[in-house]
């Protein structure tokens, strides 16, 4: 039934009971609150009721105040929304114009554009060629864009607890892996793979990373002049100290000295990487720098 819900209260705007303002059940309900159909509103409406008498209308915009004149309204055909008509003063010139859209103009149209008039009749027959139910093609789309939507969530919802179980159980498995790699290697075809050396490797990269993310290090940038630039991130961008060799500190002094001697985007485990031959990252947890 177009009205058949415990949730909402209706108003009826004509003696027809086809036109019907929806409000919910937990607003509250103001007796002397007066809710009509705005003046040009039936210019259209008696033209469409009698072109389309199945057609039913509602108006479901919130109501504030005592009183309220319905100047937007949805259009059903049975229980089917056809699409909504509504009025505009255009800012100009305060012309009235009829509105109407639904979603065979929105494609018709240009991007941003509205479709209206302000002829009521124009409007009337521009609405019953454009608003009608839906095609078995359309309809069908529609199903398969719900059906989508459900079973994408359903797949989400099991798909993380899954996935974070898993990420466990991997993480168990390489630990075990690492530890007992000697005895589970001959089932794994894996002869020519040293995992323990993959897996301390990567430890040893995501303390590097900790390292710079967590600001545990300073970077240091060779001047062209030889002076060595060490700086820190801080609260107004970065804390910076310019050094000499005679003033540099003993643990960058020997840090400086071992990353020399990797190539550029490598990286020395505990100590710090080599960006270039004049940049540097050097860890310090105990601010050693």
């Amino acid at each position: 039934m177009f009205i058949d819900d415990i949730k909402n209260r209706y108003t009826y705007l004509n003696t027809m009971k086809n036109i019907v303002h929806e409000e919910p059940l937990d607003r509250p309900y103001v007796a002397e609150r007066q809710i009509i159909l705005h003046d040009a509103l039936p210019a259209v409406l008696d033209k469409l009721m009698k072109e389309r008498p199945t057609w039913r209308y509602k108006s479901t915009k919130p109501i504030y105040g005592s009183n309220h004149r319905v100047n937007e309204l949805i259009i059903y055909d049975n229980d089917e929304e056809l699409g909504k008509l509504w009025l505009e003063n255009h800012w100009r010139d305060e012309t009235l114009r009829y509105f109407f859209d639904n979603f065979r103009l929105t494609q018709q149209r240009q991007r941003h554009m509205k479709t209206f008039s302000t002829k009521p009749d124009v409007a009337a027959k521009r609405i019953v060629k454009a608003f009608h139910l839906k095609t078995p093609k359309e309809r069908a789309a529609d199903a398969h864009k719900e059906a989508h939507s459900v079973v994408n969530g359903i797949g989400s919802e099991a798909s993380w607890p899954f996935r974070r179980a898993k990420m466990r159980i991997e993480d168990r498995l390489f630990e075990y892996a690492a530890r007992n790699w000697s005895d589970i290697k001959q089932y794994l075809n894996a002869d020519d793979m040293d995992f323990p050396a993959l897996a301390e490797a990567n430890e040893e990269a995501v303390a590097l990373i900790g390292s710079y993310n967590d600001n545990n290090g300073v970077t240091v940038r060779i001047e062209s002049n030889g002076a060595y630039l060490v700086s820190r991130r801080a609260n107004d961008g970065f804390d910076a100290v310019t050094y000499t060799d005679a003033t540099l500190t003993d643990h960058l002094r020997g840090a400086l000295g071992l990353l020399k001697l990797v190539e550029d985007k490598g990286y020395i485990s505990g100590v710090g990487a080599r960006v270039n031959t004049n940049l540097y990252f050097v860890m310090d947890k105990k601010e050693e720098s």
